[in-house]
């Protein structure tokens, strides 16, 4: 697992996590309007599908421009189903790449624990 892509990974968690946390804090409307459209948005099973689609091929296809790759697939999907489904609405289209974003990383994070700390070496005996 490439280092970068999950260090990206856990600061999208934790960038969430925070704006959550603040917005909480402060009582701010805006941010709990955020959050229950974070969750129907994010309990779609199209955006769940595609979500899990693009973390998956992060994990399997790894390079260099794994990052950029990560934020282009979330956008145009966004786009794809913004125009698939008609949304009039600019926030739905933010919401739904934020869930976009999200889903991926959770499952790069997750694929962390299960790859091979260390590389074995092949000696001479």
């Amino acid at each position: 697992m490439k280092k970068d892509l999950l260090y990206f990974s856990i600061s999208i968690l934790v960038l969430n996590l925070l704006f959550f946390a603040v917005g909480i804090l402060g009582n701010i409307a805006f941010v709990g309007g955020f959050i229950g459209g974070l969750m129907a948005v994010g309990t779609d099973p199209v955006i769940v599908a595609l979500g899990v689609l693009i973390g998956t091929a992060l994990v399997v296809n790894q390079s260099k421009f794994s990052i950029l790759f990560f934020i282009i697939a979330s956008v145009v999907v966004g786009t794809v189903v913004h125009f698939w489904l008609g949304t009039t609405r600019l926030i739905v289209d933010v919401i739904r790449v934020d869930v976009l974003l999200t889903i991926p990383a959770i499952i790069i994070i997750v694929a962390s624990f299960f790859t091979r700390k260390n590389k074995l070496k092949i000696t001479d005996v």
